[in-house]
């Protein structure tokens, strides 16, 4: 796989943080989680995240999810699996977010600046 770093549009923040994953879309399958499946994320921005999980999931698979950032919970986030790594003992997921809402963007457009501001 190439490194997309070069031509990725918007910078991504480390957040070590875990989601709440409620379903899984693919291939014309839906599954639901119930409790929601735990999944840490490696980074996030304003298009897309990083995670890493056991679970294994296919490209082009949406998955819907509720995070927190800060202290705002952001509910039913989808997000397209656009490209995985696996590693030895978990998998690394590439996601898109769809349809993104001008509140969820605007709290990232925040914490980037504030990162870039503080450096």
């Amino acid at each position: 796989m190439n490194d997309n770093v070069d031509v990725r549009k918007s910078t991504r923040l480390t957040y070590g943080m875990v989601i709440q994953c409620l379903k899984c879309i693919s291939e014309g399958e839906i599954y639901k989680y119930e409790p929601p499946m735990e999944i840490r994320v490696a980074n996030i921005s304003s298009e897309g995240l990083c995670i890493f999980t056991t679970e294994i999931f296919k490209d082009g698979a949406v998955l819907e999810f509720n995070i927190a950032l800060e202290n705002e919970l952001y509910k039913s986030i989808s997000a397209t699996i656009i490209w995985s790594i696996k590693n030895e003992n978990f998998y690394k997921y590439g996601l898109h977010i769809k349809n993104i809402t001008g509140k969820f963007s605007l709290h990232i457009y925040k914490m980037e600046s504030r990162l870039s501001t503080s450096i």
